[in-house]
């Protein structure tokens, strides 16, 4: 009888916790600015980002559960006029709360490093930011065609301690994945 009891409260208390997380306050982050560098001599095309209004009290919470939050940047070259990327990137960004040692650690799937942050501000700064990468290989590219970089972000969902489904964080973005499309541009030719 008392099992009863206790599996009734815990699929309560996974209903609660659901129906709470799924009408928390949402934001609609975006992408603050695109910033494209072209190299001539190692034929590659580096970017800077950073998304914007990107946290919520709520999000903030699933941040300092433990659990890891990953969250893709994805970067497509495009050809003008073509429907299909020519070059696609991913790097993943995942963020860990600690709770022993009360430290921030974050994972970039492009470095392979592990950072650690005493902050959950600092942590969340490089978390959401993108640095001098490497997206696109220009080597094979024509200096005679316009093309254009699009980037987009998304979180994957979680599954807390718990609970018996996986929470979609993108509900904590009113479920739209932040876009960013840069200005038409030309590789320059190379010397020959």
């Amino acid at each position: 009888m008392l099992d009863l009891i206790a599996q009734t409260f815990n699929a309560s208390l996974i209903a609660v916790t659901q129906l709470f997380l799924s009408s928390v306050v949402t934001t609609n982050p975006w992408f603050d600015g695109l910033e494209l560098q072209y190299t001539g001599i190692k034929h590659q095309i580096i970017c800077n980002t950073k998304l914007a209004n990107s946290f919520t009290e709520t999000l903030d919470d699933v941040l300092l559960s433990g659990e890891n939050i990953t969250l893709h940047f994805k970067f497509d070259l495009y050809a003008s006029g073509d429907a299909e990327p020519m070059q696609s990137k991913e790097v993943v960004n995942g963020l860990l709360y600690d709770i022993e040692s009360e430290s921030y650690y974050l994972f970039n799937s492009e470095s392979g490093e592990l950072e650690r942050f005493f902050t959950i501000e600092a942590a969340k700064d490089a978390y959401i930011t993108v640095t001098n990468l490497v997206i696109v290989d220009t080597a094979n590219l024509s200096d005679e065609i316009d093309y254009f970089v699009r980037v987009t972000a998304y979180l994957d969902p979680i599954k807390l301690d718990d609970m018996g489904e996986s929470v979609n964080l993108m509900l904590r973005w009113a479920s739209v994945k932040p876009t960013i499309v840069s200005e038409k541009f030309q590789i320059q030719a190379r010397a020959t």
